[in-house]
């Protein structure tokens, strides 16, 4: 079930408003813990119950426009409160590291200066053979650092949120979210049930559940469009002419590296001046495995307005792995 029609979950809402809200509101919320507690029985039960940490490696693909970027993933997790994800790449265009993540209400250390958000977001994108650090320099007052960190924390809590739903069939705890059953949805493959999952911060996301197998298919959730900023690189000439060998193998100079950080500074500015556009996307969960009597999906892909942004193939998951807690090192 990749496409779903959610008239079906418009027709099952429709059934039921001659009754009171505040009836209506129990019969939803009861209605969603029982596909919960069903989704939650499918992927592992008791096994599930006892999970207190998580390690999961994949390798993947993020498309950008006409720009593609392979990486390495990792991701860790330690109930209730730890998270890391770190990235690894190595392209022509970009070679960096990312780690993000929380450990409480600290973010985790990250090494990379610039990179994509996951989830959706800016992406930098710096061009030429060498990189380097975009922005002034110019260090955040203790104020502006703790808003910083909190939206840091927040955002990595949403992302870890929006994969746990479709690992688990839950948000992460410090989400503290509700559930409420939104209804029935129908593709020429099946039905799936609709819950709704929010809180009071702002989070909020739609999991599909398979009628059939009780098995997360996919969550939806509101979020920016990436937006690109470009600095430097070659640029074909007028025509469609390309820059010679010699021009492309030019060494860049520190010079250059000030004119490209301005460059990306001065249209991040401009950018910022104008919110981004919100677009619905959609994670899906696939290839469903045993792992340690947990059954965990080893393929998901992300698509923005239908179209598709990453793509993960997982190939080692650990189920309660001991971590060493240096992976969660925090800032300061």
């Amino acid at each position: 079930m990749r496409i779903l029609n959610l008239a079906g979950g418009l027709i099952a809402l429709t059934a039921i408003a001659g009754v009171h809200p505040a009836a209506v509101a129990q019969q939803e919320d009861k209605k969603a813990v029982e596909v919960l507690a069903a989704a939650r029985k499918a992927i592992g039960g008791k096994k599930l119950d006892s999970l207190k940490s998580l390690s999961v490696q994949a390798a993947l693909q993020r498309n950008a426009g006409n720009f593609q970027m392979n990486s390495d993933l990792e991701l860790l997790l330690e109930l209730p409160d730890k998270y890391m994800r770190s990235e690894s790449s190595s392209n022509p265009m970009v070679s960096m590291t990312n780690t993000l993540g929380f450990n409480g209400d600290r973010p985790l250390k990250s090494n990379a200066p610039a990179g994509i958000a996951p989830g959706g977001g800016m992406v930098i994108r710096m061009g030429g053979p060498a990189g380097g650090s975009v922005g002034s320099g110019e260090k955040p007052t203790p104020e502006q650092q703790q808003q910083i960190d909190r939206q840091m924390v927040r955002a990595s809590r949403a992302e870890i949120s929006r994969l746990m739903l479709g690992w688990f069939g839950m948000t992460h705890p410090a989400v503290s979210a509700q559930y409420t059953y939104a209804g029935e949805a129908e593709s020429p493959d099946g039905k799936a049930h609709v819950i709704d999952v929010k809180n009071a911060d702002g989070f909020a996301a739609r999991l599909f559940i398979d009628v059939k197998t009780q098995l997360p298919l996919m969550v939806t959730y509101q979020g920016p469009q990436p937006r690109i900023v470009t600095a430097g690189g070659p640029r074909p000439a007028s025509g469609g002419a390309q820059a010679t060998p010699q021009a492309q193998a030019r060494p860049v100079t520190e010079e250059d590296r000030k004119k490209l950080a301005a460059e990306a500074e001065k249209q991040m500015r401009e950018m910022e001046k104008q919110p981004p556009a919100m677009v619905e996307y959609t994670l899906y969960f696939d290839d469903w495995r045993d792992e340690g009597g947990i059954q965990f999906p080893h393929a998901l892909r992300r698509a923005l307005a239908g179209a598709t942004t990453e793509e993960w193939t997982v190939n080692k998951v650990k189920v309660n792995p001991t971590i060493d807690p240096k992976k969660f090192e925090t800032e300061g």
